[in-house]
Protein backbone atom coordinates (compact mmCIF):
# COMPACT_ATOMS: atom_id res chain seq x y z
CA UNK A 1 0.00 0.00 0.00
CA UNK A 2 1.51 3.31 -1.12
CA UNK A 3 1.15 6.07 1.44
CA UNK A 4 2.79 9.31 2.40
CA UNK A 5 4.87 8.80 5.51
CA UNK A 6 7.30 10.42 7.86
CA UNK A 7 9.96 8.13 9.35
CA UNK A 8 11.94 9.05 12.44
CA UNK A 9 14.02 7.25 15.07
CA UNK A 10 13.44 8.09 18.73
CA UNK A 11 15.37 6.17 21.36
CA UNK A 12 14.89 2.43 20.97
CA UNK A 13 11.91 2.89 18.62
CA UNK A 14 11.65 3.66 14.95
CA UNK A 15 8.50 5.66 14.17
CA UNK A 16 6.41 5.96 11.01
CA UNK A 17 3.96 8.86 11.21
CA UNK A 18 1.33 10.35 8.95
CA UNK A 19 2.80 13.65 7.63
CA UNK A 20 -0.01 15.84 8.94
CA UNK A 21 0.25 14.20 12.36
CA UNK A 22 4.03 14.70 12.41
CA UNK A 23 3.45 18.37 11.67
CA UNK A 24 0.96 18.65 14.55
CA UNK A 25 3.45 17.08 16.97
CA UNK A 26 6.22 19.45 15.96
CA UNK A 27 9.96 18.81 15.77
CA UNK A 28 10.12 16.91 19.09
CA UNK A 29 7.82 14.14 17.84
CA UNK A 30 6.20 11.61 20.17
CA UNK A 31 7.01 12.47 23.81
CA UNK A 32 4.93 10.00 25.81
CA UNK A 33 6.93 10.22 29.03
CA UNK A 34 6.78 14.01 28.97
CA UNK A 35 3.02 13.94 28.36
CA UNK A 36 2.59 11.58 31.31
CA UNK A 37 4.53 13.93 33.59
CA UNK A 38 2.49 16.96 32.52
CA UNK A 39 -0.83 15.14 32.79
CA UNK A 40 -1.59 15.41 29.09
CA UNK A 41 -1.45 11.60 28.86
CA UNK A 42 -3.39 9.25 31.13
CA UNK A 43 -3.55 5.46 31.33
CA UNK A 44 -7.02 4.23 30.32
CA UNK A 45 -6.33 0.50 30.12
CA UNK A 46 -3.50 -1.62 31.44
CA UNK A 47 -2.64 -5.31 31.38
CA UNK A 48 0.32 -7.67 31.08
CA UNK A 49 0.10 -7.61 27.26
CA UNK A 50 -0.59 -3.92 26.55
CA UNK A 51 -1.03 -0.44 28.00
CA UNK A 52 -3.37 2.13 26.41
CA UNK A 53 -2.92 5.87 26.95
CA UNK A 54 -5.16 8.77 26.04
CA UNK A 55 -3.23 11.87 25.03
CA UNK A 56 -5.00 15.24 24.84
CA UNK A 57 -2.89 17.95 23.19
CA UNK A 58 -4.20 21.39 22.21
CA UNK A 59 -4.11 20.53 18.52
CA UNK A 60 -5.11 16.84 18.54
CA UNK A 61 -6.41 14.03 20.82
CA UNK A 62 -5.33 10.45 20.22
CA UNK A 63 -4.75 7.06 21.82
CA UNK A 64 -1.41 5.26 22.17
CA UNK A 65 -1.47 1.48 22.44
CA UNK A 66 1.80 0.05 23.77
CA UNK A 67 1.99 -3.66 22.86
CA UNK A 68 4.20 -5.53 25.33
CA UNK A 69 5.91 -8.93 25.13
CA UNK A 70 4.99 -10.57 28.45
CA UNK A 71 6.25 -14.06 27.57
CA UNK A 72 8.68 -15.90 25.33
CA UNK A 73 5.98 -17.06 22.91
CA UNK A 74 5.02 -13.46 22.16
CA UNK A 75 8.67 -12.48 21.78
CA UNK A 76 9.41 -15.30 19.31
CA UNK A 77 6.26 -14.43 17.37
CA UNK A 78 7.58 -10.92 16.77
CA UNK A 79 10.70 -12.38 15.13
CA UNK A 80 8.83 -14.13 12.34
CA UNK A 81 6.03 -11.69 11.50
CA UNK A 82 5.36 -7.95 11.54
CA UNK A 83 4.65 -6.32 14.87
CA UNK A 84 1.10 -5.98 16.20
CA UNK A 85 1.21 -2.22 15.77
CA UNK A 86 2.33 -2.48 12.12
CA UNK A 87 -0.37 -5.04 11.28
CA UNK A 88 -3.12 -3.06 12.97
CA UNK A 89 -1.94 0.18 11.30
CA UNK A 90 -2.07 -1.38 7.85
CA UNK A 91 -5.40 -3.05 8.59
CA UNK A 92 -6.94 0.24 9.71
CA UNK A 93 -5.91 1.92 6.48
CA UNK A 94 -7.38 -0.95 4.46
CA UNK A 95 -10.63 -1.00 6.46
CA UNK A 96 -11.05 2.73 5.92
CA UNK A 97 -10.26 2.35 2.23
CA UNK A 98 -13.08 -0.19 1.95
CA UNK A 99 -15.56 2.30 3.36
CA UNK A 100 -15.96 0.91 6.89
CA UNK A 101 -15.80 3.30 9.84
CA UNK A 102 -12.80 2.81 12.14
CA UNK A 103 -10.32 4.78 14.23
CA UNK A 104 -7.93 6.52 11.81
CA UNK A 105 -4.30 5.41 12.32
CA UNK A 106 -1.76 8.19 12.82
CA UNK A 107 1.52 6.41 13.54
CA UNK A 108 3.21 3.18 14.55
CA UNK A 109 6.57 2.33 16.04
CA UNK A 110 8.65 -0.76 16.69
CA UNK A 111 11.78 -1.44 18.68
CA UNK A 112 14.69 -1.84 16.31
CA UNK A 113 17.45 -4.35 16.74
CA UNK A 114 17.45 -8.13 16.25
CA UNK A 115 17.45 -8.93 19.97
CA UNK A 116 15.12 -6.16 21.11
CA UNK A 117 12.08 -6.84 23.31
CA UNK A 118 9.80 -6.74 20.27
CA UNK A 119 7.53 -4.09 21.75
CA UNK A 120 5.52 -1.84 19.44
CA UNK A 121 3.24 1.22 19.65
CA UNK A 122 0.21 2.28 17.66
CA UNK A 123 -1.37 5.75 17.64
CA UNK A 124 -4.95 6.26 16.46
CA UNK A 125 -7.09 9.38 16.35
CA UNK A 126 -9.62 9.69 19.15
CA UNK A 127 -13.26 9.02 18.31
CA UNK A 128 -15.15 11.51 20.44
CA UNK A 129 -18.26 10.54 22.40
CA UNK A 130 -17.84 6.81 21.85
CA UNK A 131 -17.56 3.81 24.13
CA UNK A 132 -17.26 0.03 23.61
CA UNK A 133 -20.60 -1.52 22.83
CA UNK A 134 -20.47 -4.01 25.70
CA UNK A 135 -19.80 -1.25 28.25
CA UNK A 136 -22.71 0.75 26.87
CA UNK A 137 -24.97 -2.26 27.36
CA UNK A 138 -23.72 -2.82 30.94
CA UNK A 139 -23.38 0.78 32.11
CA UNK A 140 -25.41 3.30 30.17
CA UNK A 141 -28.41 1.38 28.86
CA UNK A 142 -29.80 0.17 32.24
CA UNK A 143 -29.95 3.77 33.51
CA UNK A 144 -32.30 4.94 30.74
CA UNK A 145 -36.09 4.92 30.81
CA UNK A 146 -37.81 1.75 29.65
CA UNK A 147 -39.17 3.42 26.51
CA UNK A 148 -35.78 4.83 25.53
CA UNK A 149 -34.05 1.51 26.27
CA UNK A 150 -36.42 -0.30 23.91
CA UNK A 151 -35.96 2.32 21.19
CA UNK A 152 -32.16 2.23 21.39
CA UNK A 153 -32.04 -1.59 21.51
CA UNK A 154 -34.16 -1.88 18.39
CA UNK A 155 -32.19 0.75 16.47
CA UNK A 156 -28.91 -0.74 17.64
CA UNK A 157 -29.88 -4.22 16.44
CA UNK A 158 -30.77 -2.83 13.00
CA UNK A 159 -27.64 -0.63 12.80
CA UNK A 160 -25.43 -3.56 13.78
CA UNK A 161 -27.09 -5.75 11.15
CA UNK A 162 -26.35 -3.21 8.39
CA UNK A 163 -22.81 -2.64 9.72
CA UNK A 164 -21.87 -6.34 9.72
CA UNK A 165 -23.45 -6.78 6.27
CA UNK A 166 -21.26 -3.90 5.06
CA UNK A 167 -18.19 -5.61 6.55
CA UNK A 168 -18.91 -8.88 4.80
CA UNK A 169 -19.76 -7.28 1.47
CA UNK A 170 -16.50 -5.32 1.70
CA UNK A 171 -14.54 -8.56 2.08
CA UNK A 172 -13.54 -7.89 5.71
CA UNK A 173 -13.44 -10.84 8.09
CA UNK A 174 -12.72 -9.91 11.71
CA UNK A 175 -11.82 -13.14 13.49
CA UNK A 176 -12.31 -11.57 16.94
CA UNK A 177 -15.61 -9.85 16.23
CA UNK A 178 -17.37 -9.16 19.53
CA UNK A 179 -19.05 -6.26 21.33
CA UNK A 180 -15.76 -5.15 22.92
CA UNK A 181 -14.29 -4.49 19.47
CA UNK A 182 -17.14 -2.24 18.36
CA UNK A 183 -17.32 1.41 19.43
CA UNK A 184 -20.74 3.03 19.69
CA UNK A 185 -21.68 6.68 19.34
CA UNK A 186 -25.23 7.84 19.96
CA UNK A 187 -25.96 10.78 17.69
CA UNK A 188 -28.91 13.16 17.82
CA UNK A 189 -32.23 11.37 18.11
CA UNK A 190 -30.51 8.28 19.60
CA UNK A 191 -29.21 7.26 16.18
CA UNK A 192 -26.42 4.66 16.72
CA UNK A 193 -23.14 4.85 14.82
CA UNK A 194 -20.61 1.99 14.99
CA UNK A 195 -16.83 1.82 14.48
CA UNK A 196 -14.65 -1.28 14.09
CA UNK A 197 -11.52 -1.43 16.27
CA UNK A 198 -8.82 -3.88 17.41
CA UNK A 199 -7.85 -4.86 13.89
CA UNK A 200 -4.94 -7.12 14.71
CA UNK A 201 -6.74 -10.26 13.46
CA UNK A 202 -8.53 -9.03 10.33
CA UNK A 203 -8.39 -10.62 6.88
CA UNK A 204 -9.25 -8.99 3.57
CA UNK A 205 -10.41 -10.42 0.29
CA UNK A 206 -13.44 -10.77 -1.93
CA UNK A 207 -16.93 -10.40 -0.41
CA UNK A 208 -17.45 -13.19 2.09
CA UNK A 209 -19.25 -16.30 0.94
CA UNK A 210 -22.33 -17.36 2.90
CA UNK A 211 -20.31 -20.11 4.58
CA UNK A 212 -17.68 -17.58 5.67
CA UNK A 213 -20.37 -15.12 6.72
CA UNK A 214 -22.12 -17.80 8.77
CA UNK A 215 -18.90 -18.67 10.63
CA UNK A 216 -18.17 -15.00 11.34
CA UNK A 217 -21.71 -14.42 12.62
CA UNK A 218 -21.23 -17.34 15.01
CA UNK A 219 -18.19 -15.56 16.47
CA UNK A 220 -20.19 -12.34 16.89
CA UNK A 221 -23.15 -14.21 18.36
CA UNK A 222 -20.98 -15.66 21.15
CA UNK A 223 -21.58 -12.51 23.16
CA UNK A 224 -25.05 -11.56 21.98
CA UNK A 225 -26.62 -14.97 22.51
CA UNK A 226 -26.33 -14.44 26.28
CA UNK A 227 -26.65 -10.66 26.46
CA UNK A 228 -29.37 -9.81 23.93
CA UNK A 229 -32.97 -11.00 23.79
CA UNK A 230 -34.20 -13.43 21.15
CA UNK A 231 -36.27 -10.62 19.61
CA UNK A 232 -33.25 -8.32 19.27
CA UNK A 233 -31.11 -11.09 17.81
CA UNK A 234 -33.82 -11.88 15.27
CA UNK A 235 -34.15 -8.17 14.43
CA UNK A 236 -30.39 -8.02 13.81
CA UNK A 237 -30.44 -11.07 11.54
CA UNK A 238 -33.40 -9.83 9.51
CA UNK A 239 -31.68 -6.50 8.91
CA UNK A 240 -28.44 -8.27 8.03
CA UNK A 241 -30.19 -10.49 5.48
CA UNK A 242 -32.07 -7.55 3.96
CA UNK A 243 -28.78 -5.65 3.50
CA UNK A 244 -27.10 -8.47 1.57
CA UNK A 245 -27.91 -10.21 -1.71
CA UNK A 246 -29.41 -13.57 -0.75
CA UNK A 247 -28.47 -16.96 -2.20
CA UNK A 248 -30.60 -18.34 -5.00
CA UNK A 249 -34.00 -19.53 -3.82
CA UNK A 250 -34.06 -17.32 -0.69
CA UNK A 251 -36.40 -14.39 -0.20
CA UNK A 252 -36.67 -11.56 2.30
CA UNK A 253 -40.10 -12.75 3.42
CA UNK A 254 -40.28 -13.16 7.20
CA UNK A 255 -41.63 -16.70 6.96
CA UNK A 256 -39.33 -17.97 4.23
CA UNK A 257 -38.57 -21.55 5.41
CA UNK A 258 -34.95 -21.36 4.23
CA UNK A 259 -34.33 -18.15 6.18
CA UNK A 260 -35.99 -19.55 9.32
CA UNK A 261 -33.92 -22.73 9.01
CA UNK A 262 -30.74 -20.66 8.64
CA UNK A 263 -31.54 -18.56 11.73
CA UNK A 264 -32.18 -21.66 13.87
CA UNK A 265 -28.99 -23.24 12.57
CA UNK A 266 -27.01 -20.14 13.52
CA UNK A 267 -28.30 -20.27 17.11
CA UNK A 268 -27.44 -23.96 17.41
CA UNK A 269 -23.99 -23.46 15.90
CA UNK A 270 -23.33 -20.59 18.32
CA UNK A 271 -24.03 -22.71 21.40
CA UNK A 272 -21.97 -25.59 20.01
CA UNK A 273 -19.08 -23.23 19.32
CA UNK A 274 -19.37 -21.67 22.77
CA UNK A 275 -19.24 -25.06 24.47
CA UNK A 276 -16.02 -25.91 22.59
CA UNK A 277 -14.50 -22.53 23.39
CA UNK A 278 -15.36 -22.78 27.09
CA UNK A 279 -13.92 -26.28 27.42
CA UNK A 280 -10.75 -25.12 25.67
CA UNK A 281 -10.43 -22.08 27.93
CA UNK A 282 -11.02 -24.10 31.10
CA UNK A 283 -7.33 -25.06 30.96
CA UNK A 284 -6.05 -21.48 30.82
CA UNK A 285 -6.15 -21.03 34.61
CA UNK A 286 -3.59 -23.86 34.98
CA UNK A 287 -0.80 -22.27 32.91
CA UNK A 288 1.07 -18.97 32.77
CA UNK A 289 -0.58 -16.28 30.67
CA UNK A 290 -1.74 -12.67 30.92
CA UNK A 291 -4.48 -13.55 33.45
CA UNK A 292 -2.96 -16.33 35.58
CA UNK A 293 0.44 -17.28 36.91
CA UNK A 294 1.85 -20.45 38.40
CA UNK A 295 3.27 -20.45 41.92
CA UNK A 296 5.95 -22.80 43.12
CA UNK A 297 7.96 -23.15 46.32
CA UNK A 298 9.54 -26.04 48.24
CA UNK A 299 6.66 -28.38 49.17
CA UNK A 300 3.95 -25.92 48.00
CA UNK A 301 2.54 -25.35 44.50
CA UNK A 302 -0.43 -23.50 43.06
CA UNK A 303 -1.88 -20.84 40.78
CA UNK A 304 -3.02 -17.21 41.17
CA UNK A 305 -4.61 -14.43 39.16
CA UNK A 306 -2.12 -11.87 37.91
CA UNK A 307 -3.76 -8.91 39.67
CA UNK A 308 -3.43 -10.46 43.13
CA UNK A 309 -1.02 -8.54 45.35
CA UNK A 310 2.42 -10.11 44.91
CA UNK A 311 3.36 -9.81 48.58
CA UNK A 312 0.18 -11.57 49.68
CA UNK A 313 0.76 -14.40 47.19
CA UNK A 314 4.37 -14.77 48.33
CA UNK A 315 3.38 -14.87 52.01
CA UNK A 316 0.73 -17.51 51.39
CA UNK A 317 3.16 -19.53 49.31
CA UNK A 318 5.66 -19.43 52.17
CA UNK A 319 3.10 -20.40 54.83
CA UNK A 320 -0.36 -21.37 53.54
CA UNK A 321 -1.70 -21.69 57.10
CA UNK A 322 -0.72 -18.15 58.16
CA UNK A 323 -4.20 -16.57 57.65
CA UNK A 324 -5.74 -18.93 60.21
CA UNK A 325 -3.55 -17.34 62.88
CA UNK A 326 -4.19 -13.71 61.94
CA UNK A 327 -5.72 -11.56 64.65
CA UNK A 328 -8.09 -9.89 62.16
CA UNK A 329 -9.31 -13.19 60.69
CA UNK A 330 -12.91 -14.16 61.42
CA UNK A 331 -13.58 -17.91 61.53
CA UNK A 332 -16.59 -18.83 59.39
CA UNK A 333 -16.31 -22.61 59.60
CA UNK A 334 -14.14 -25.14 61.42
CA UNK A 335 -14.87 -28.82 60.83
CA UNK A 336 -13.06 -32.07 60.18
CA UNK A 337 -13.21 -31.53 56.42
CA UNK A 338 -12.46 -27.83 56.07
CA UNK A 339 -11.66 -24.56 57.83
CA UNK A 340 -12.81 -21.20 56.48
CA UNK A 341 -11.72 -17.72 57.61
CA UNK A 342 -12.35 -14.19 56.39
CA UNK A 343 -9.81 -11.33 56.32
CA UNK A 344 -8.88 -8.18 54.39
CA UNK A 345 -5.98 -7.93 51.91
CA UNK A 346 -5.13 -5.84 48.80
CA UNK A 347 -6.38 -7.06 45.40
CA UNK A 348 -5.57 -5.00 42.31
CA UNK A 349 -4.43 -2.20 44.63
CA UNK A 350 -7.66 -2.06 46.67
CA UNK A 351 -8.35 -3.47 50.17
CA UNK A 352 -10.71 -6.38 49.63
CA UNK A 353 -12.53 -8.69 51.98
CA UNK A 354 -11.41 -12.25 51.21
CA UNK A 355 -12.48 -15.78 52.16
CA UNK A 356 -9.77 -18.42 52.66
CA UNK A 357 -10.60 -22.13 52.82
CA UNK A 358 -8.39 -25.05 53.83
CA UNK A 359 -9.35 -28.49 52.51
CA UNK A 360 -8.26 -31.09 55.09
CA UNK A 361 -7.00 -34.58 54.29
CA UNK A 362 -9.27 -37.04 56.11
CA UNK A 363 -8.02 -40.33 54.64
CA UNK A 364 -4.54 -41.62 54.00
CA UNK A 365 -5.65 -42.64 50.51
CA UNK A 366 -6.71 -39.09 49.55
CA UNK A 367 -3.24 -37.96 48.36
CA UNK A 368 -3.00 -41.03 46.14
CA UNK A 369 -6.22 -40.08 44.41
CA UNK A 370 -4.55 -36.87 43.20
CA UNK A 371 -2.60 -39.04 40.76
CA UNK A 372 -5.76 -39.80 38.79
CA UNK A 373 -8.00 -36.77 39.43
CA UNK A 374 -7.64 -33.17 40.46
CA UNK A 375 -7.89 -32.58 44.23
CA UNK A 376 -10.94 -30.68 45.56
CA UNK A 377 -9.23 -27.28 45.91
CA UNK A 378 -7.91 -27.40 42.35
CA UNK A 379 -11.31 -28.47 41.01
CA UNK A 380 -12.94 -25.55 42.84
CA UNK A 381 -10.35 -23.16 41.36
CA UNK A 382 -10.83 -24.41 37.81
CA UNK A 383 -14.61 -24.53 37.99
CA UNK A 384 -14.71 -21.06 39.56
CA UNK A 385 -12.77 -19.63 36.63
CA UNK A 386 -14.95 -21.65 34.26
CA UNK A 387 -18.11 -20.19 35.80
CA UNK A 388 -16.83 -16.67 35.27
CA UNK A 389 -15.85 -17.48 31.69
CA UNK A 390 -19.41 -18.67 31.08
CA UNK A 391 -20.94 -15.59 32.69
CA UNK A 392 -22.25 -17.60 35.65
CA UNK A 393 -22.32 -16.03 39.13
CA UNK A 394 -19.79 -17.17 41.72
CA UNK A 395 -17.18 -15.70 44.04
CA UNK A 396 -14.03 -14.87 42.10
CA UNK A 397 -11.19 -17.34 42.86
CA UNK A 398 -7.88 -15.53 43.39
CA UNK A 399 -5.42 -18.22 44.43
CA UNK A 400 -5.16 -21.96 44.98
CA UNK A 401 -2.34 -23.78 46.79
CA UNK A 402 -1.48 -27.36 47.69
CA UNK A 403 1.06 -28.82 50.05
CA UNK A 404 3.11 -31.34 48.10
CA UNK A 405 5.09 -34.26 49.47
CA UNK A 406 6.66 -37.08 47.45
CA UNK A 407 4.88 -35.83 44.34
CA UNK A 408 1.43 -36.07 45.95
CA UNK A 409 -1.03 -33.30 46.83
CA UNK A 410 -2.05 -33.02 50.48
CA UNK A 411 -3.88 -30.06 52.10
CA UNK A 412 -5.43 -27.62 49.64
CA UNK A 413 -6.11 -23.89 50.08
CA UNK A 414 -8.47 -21.67 48.10
CA UNK A 415 -8.66 -17.86 48.29
CA UNK A 416 -11.74 -16.09 46.90
CA UNK A 417 -13.35 -12.67 47.08
CA UNK A 418 -16.10 -12.31 49.66
CA UNK A 419 -19.63 -11.75 48.42
CA UNK A 420 -21.05 -8.83 50.40
CA UNK A 421 -24.70 -8.37 51.34
CA UNK A 422 -25.61 -11.98 50.55
CA UNK A 423 -27.31 -14.80 52.48
CA UNK A 424 -27.79 -18.53 52.10
CA UNK A 425 -31.24 -19.59 50.95
CA UNK A 426 -32.22 -20.83 54.41
CA UNK A 427 -31.29 -17.48 55.95
CA UNK A 428 -33.25 -15.65 53.26
CA UNK A 429 -36.30 -17.78 54.02
CA UNK A 430 -35.91 -17.17 57.75
CA UNK A 431 -35.96 -13.42 57.15
CA UNK A 432 -38.94 -13.59 54.81
CA UNK A 433 -41.21 -15.35 57.31
CA UNK A 434 -40.87 -12.34 59.63
CA UNK A 435 -42.50 -10.01 57.09
CA UNK A 436 -46.20 -9.29 56.61
CA UNK A 437 -47.88 -11.90 54.41
CA UNK A 438 -48.41 -9.69 51.34
CA UNK A 439 -44.80 -8.40 51.39
CA UNK A 440 -43.46 -11.89 52.08
CA UNK A 441 -45.37 -13.38 49.16
CA UNK A 442 -44.15 -10.72 46.73
CA UNK A 443 -40.50 -11.01 47.75
CA UNK A 444 -40.58 -14.80 47.90
CA UNK A 445 -41.87 -15.01 44.35
CA UNK A 446 -39.09 -12.70 43.17
CA UNK A 447 -36.44 -14.82 44.83
CA UNK A 448 -37.93 -18.05 43.51
CA UNK A 449 -37.75 -16.59 40.00
CA UNK A 450 -34.13 -15.55 40.57
CA UNK A 451 -32.99 -19.00 41.74
CA UNK A 452 -34.93 -20.81 39.01
CA UNK A 453 -33.37 -18.63 36.35
CA UNK A 454 -29.86 -19.12 37.79
CA UNK A 455 -30.20 -22.93 37.86
CA UNK A 456 -31.56 -22.89 34.31
CA UNK A 457 -28.54 -20.88 33.16
CA UNK A 458 -26.26 -23.38 34.90
CA UNK A 459 -27.79 -26.32 33.06
CA UNK A 460 -28.08 -24.42 29.77
CA UNK A 461 -24.29 -24.14 29.79
CA UNK A 462 -24.06 -27.95 30.13
CA UNK A 463 -22.90 -27.89 33.77
CA UNK A 464 -24.20 -29.97 36.66
CA UNK A 465 -23.74 -29.47 40.40
CA UNK A 466 -24.19 -32.67 42.39
CA UNK A 467 -24.20 -30.71 45.67
CA UNK A 468 -26.73 -28.08 44.63
CA UNK A 469 -28.19 -27.40 48.07
CA UNK A 470 -29.56 -24.34 49.85
CA UNK A 471 -26.26 -23.57 51.61
CA UNK A 472 -24.42 -23.48 48.28
CA UNK A 473 -26.55 -20.72 46.78
CA UNK A 474 -26.38 -17.13 47.98
CA UNK A 475 -28.98 -14.43 47.35
CA UNK A 476 -28.28 -10.73 47.53
CA UNK A 477 -30.04 -9.02 50.41
CA UNK A 478 -30.32 -5.60 48.70
CA UNK A 479 -32.81 -6.69 46.08
CA UNK A 480 -35.88 -4.79 47.26
CA UNK A 481 -39.46 -5.95 46.95
CA UNK A 482 -38.99 -7.72 43.66
CA UNK A 483 -36.36 -10.06 44.99
CA UNK A 484 -34.29 -9.20 41.97
CA UNK A 485 -30.77 -8.01 41.62
CA UNK A 486 -29.46 -5.38 43.93
CA UNK A 487 -27.36 -2.45 42.88
CA UNK A 488 -24.32 -2.96 45.06
CA UNK A 489 -22.38 -4.99 42.50
CA UNK A 490 -21.54 -3.74 39.04
CA UNK A 491 -22.40 -5.56 35.85
CA UNK A 492 -19.09 -4.49 34.32
CA UNK A 493 -16.83 -7.50 33.69
CA UNK A 494 -14.27 -8.07 36.43
CA UNK A 495 -10.59 -8.60 35.54
CA UNK A 496 -10.26 -11.85 33.67
CA UNK A 497 -10.29 -13.50 30.26
CA UNK A 498 -14.01 -13.12 29.55
CA UNK A 499 -16.26 -10.28 28.38
CA UNK A 500 -19.20 -11.98 30.07
CA UNK A 501 -20.45 -10.33 33.24
CA UNK A 502 -22.11 -12.35 35.96
CA UNK A 503 -25.50 -12.58 34.33
CA UNK A 504 -27.40 -13.07 37.61
CA UNK A 505 -26.41 -10.19 39.88
CA UNK A 506 -28.54 -11.37 42.82
CA UNK A 507 -27.66 -15.08 43.05
CA UNK A 508 -24.32 -16.87 43.33
CA UNK A 509 -23.21 -20.51 43.35
CA UNK A 510 -20.71 -21.69 45.97
CA UNK A 511 -18.66 -24.81 46.73
CA UNK A 512 -17.98 -25.84 43.14
CA UNK A 513 -16.15 -29.09 43.95
CA UNK A 514 -19.20 -31.05 42.78
CA UNK A 515 -19.53 -29.26 39.42
CA UNK A 516 -19.03 -31.28 36.24
CA UNK A 517 -18.74 -30.16 32.63
CA UNK A 518 -20.75 -32.22 30.14
CA UNK A 519 -20.67 -32.59 26.40
CA UNK A 520 -24.44 -32.81 26.61
CA UNK A 521 -26.16 -32.58 30.00
CA UNK A 522 -28.64 -35.43 30.35
CA UNK A 523 -32.19 -35.20 31.65
CA UNK A 524 -31.24 -37.49 34.53
CA UNK A 525 -28.47 -35.12 35.72
CA UNK A 526 -30.86 -32.17 35.59
CA UNK A 527 -33.44 -34.04 37.67
CA UNK A 528 -30.76 -35.07 40.17
CA UNK A 529 -29.66 -31.45 40.69
CA UNK A 530 -33.23 -30.22 41.09
CA UNK A 531 -34.01 -33.03 43.53
CA UNK A 532 -30.93 -32.19 45.62
CA UNK A 533 -32.06 -28.57 45.87
CA UNK A 534 -35.62 -29.60 46.61
CA UNK A 535 -34.45 -31.94 49.39
CA UNK A 536 -32.84 -28.97 51.15
CA UNK A 537 -36.32 -27.60 51.85
CA UNK A 538 -38.11 -30.80 52.86
CA UNK A 539 -38.47 -29.46 56.42
CA UNK A 540 -39.47 -25.95 55.36
CA UNK A 541 -43.29 -25.69 55.37
CA UNK A 542 -42.94 -22.01 54.41
CA UNK A 543 -42.44 -23.22 50.86
CA UNK A 544 -45.74 -24.48 49.52
CA UNK A 545 -46.26 -26.86 46.62
CA UNK A 546 -47.32 -23.83 44.60
CA UNK A 547 -43.97 -22.16 45.36
CA UNK A 548 -42.09 -25.28 44.26
CA UNK A 549 -44.16 -25.45 41.07
CA UNK A 550 -43.46 -21.77 40.41
CA UNK A 551 -39.72 -22.53 40.68
CA UNK A 552 -40.06 -25.47 38.29
CA UNK A 553 -42.03 -23.47 35.74
CA UNK A 554 -39.42 -20.68 35.91
CA UNK A 555 -36.64 -23.23 35.44
CA UNK A 556 -38.49 -24.66 32.41
CA UNK A 557 -39.09 -21.12 31.11
CA UNK A 558 -42.80 -21.89 31.15
CA UNK A 559 -42.46 -24.68 28.62
CA UNK A 560 -39.73 -23.26 26.35
CA UNK A 561 -36.72 -24.95 27.95
CA UNK A 562 -37.68 -28.65 27.74
CA UNK A 563 -39.60 -31.00 25.50
CA UNK A 564 -41.16 -32.75 28.51
CA UNK A 565 -44.12 -31.13 30.21
CA UNK A 566 -43.89 -29.80 33.73
CA UNK A 567 -45.88 -32.73 35.13
CA UNK A 568 -43.23 -35.18 33.92
CA UNK A 569 -40.56 -33.08 35.59
CA UNK A 570 -42.60 -32.72 38.77
CA UNK A 571 -43.03 -36.48 39.18
CA UNK A 572 -39.37 -37.21 38.37
CA UNK A 573 -38.05 -34.60 40.83
CA UNK A 574 -40.43 -35.79 43.55
CA UNK A 575 -39.33 -39.40 43.09
CA UNK A 576 -35.62 -38.45 43.10
CA UNK A 577 -36.13 -36.28 46.20
CA UNK A 578 -37.78 -39.16 48.09
CA UNK A 579 -34.90 -41.45 47.11
CA UNK A 580 -32.34 -38.88 48.33
CA UNK A 581 -34.08 -38.44 51.68
CA UNK A 582 -34.43 -42.20 52.18
CA UNK A 583 -30.76 -42.79 51.39
CA UNK A 584 -29.62 -40.11 53.83
CA UNK A 585 -31.91 -41.57 56.51
CA UNK A 586 -30.35 -45.01 56.05
CA UNK A 587 -26.85 -43.52 56.36
CA UNK A 588 -27.78 -41.33 59.30
CA UNK A 589 -26.92 -38.12 57.43
CA UNK A 590 -28.78 -34.88 57.83
CA UNK A 591 -29.95 -33.22 54.61
CA UNK A 592 -28.64 -29.64 54.57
Amino acid sequence: MNEARHDVAAGAFRWRLQPDFAQQLGPDGVRLQEWLRTGQATVVKQGPHRVVYRVALPQVTFYVKHNLTPDRVTWFRQLIRPSKARREYDSALEVAARGVATAWPLAWAQEHGLLSNGESLLITRSLDNTQPLHLFVYEALPGLSAARQARIRQRLAETLGRFVAQLHDAGIRHNDLHAGNLLLRLNDGDAPELFLIDLNDVHFGAPLTWRQSFDNLVVLNHWFVMQASRADRLRFLRTYLQARPLPAGWTHAERDPLVRWWVRLLEQATWTSLQKQWRRRDRRCLVDNRYFRRLDAPHVTGHAVTDLDGELAANLLTDPDAPFGRSDAAVLKDSATSTVVEFTAPVNGRPTRLVYKRFAVKKSSTPLSSLVRKPPALRSWQQGQGFRERGLPTARPLLVLHRRRHGLFYEGYLLTEKLDHAQHLHDVLDDLVKLPSDVRRRRLRGRIHLVGQAVRDLHHRQLSHRDLKANNILLETAGGDTGGAGQNRSAIPQPGPSLMPQTMHGAWFLDLVGVSVHQRLTWRCRVRDLARLNASFHERPELSRTDRLRFLRTYLQWGLFSKQGWKTWWRAVAQATSAKLARNARLGRKVA
